[in-house]
């Protein structure tokens, strides 16, 4: 197990290097404030408070897998690291916002914005946490079942070479 754990990790870590680093530009002021208003009638700020206490859980469990002994320390840290970094949603929010502003003109944000209160999308908003929380555990038994399937595979390839992992 701390060898998945590992892979798990260094995938997590090797994340943010694929983002870009910075942007040529800063986007027009109109569009960024539109893009923030349409992030703020979204719901994303209450998406990402949803979000975080899944993500919480599911690292304390990678970590009490590496130390099954030290289980209740590991849930009492993360515990308390939840608030820290919930307090850190504004800053993702005004970089997706840039994204948005990047790609989408004041008036394309207006038509957005007025999806988000009209009644399918006063709905779209009810229901997204919930299918954002049911997404990440697809997406966490997805990613499980694949890695589990890539480490056979390879390991069947390496041992076919001589080496026994």
């Amino acid at each position: 197990m701390p060898y998945r754990a590992l892979l798990l990790a260094a995938a997590l870590f090797a994340l943010p290097l694929s983002l870009p680093s910075a942007r040529a530009q800063a986007p027009d002021p109109a569009r960024l404030a539109a893009a923030k208003e349409m992030m703020q009638v979204a719901g994303v700020g209450k998406q990402f408070e949803e979000v975080m206490p899944v993500l919480l859980q599911q690292l304390s469990q990678g970590f009490i897998a590496v130390a099954p002994d030290k289980a209740q320390e590991i849930r009492d840290v993360f515990s308390q690291l939840g608030g820290k970094f919930n307090e850190r949603k504004g800053t993702l929010i005004d970089q997706v916002a840039t994204l948005y502003a990047e790609q989408l003109s004041v008036e394309e944000f207006t038509a957005v914005i007025g999806f988000y209160r009209s009644p399918a999308g006063v709905k779209m908003i009810t229901i997204q946490p919930q299918i954002m929380r049911q997404a990440m555990l697809l997406g966490q038994r997805w990613g499980a079942e694949l890695g589990r399937e890539i480490e056979e595979e390879a390991r069947r390839e390496l041992k076919k070479r001589g080496i026994e992992l």
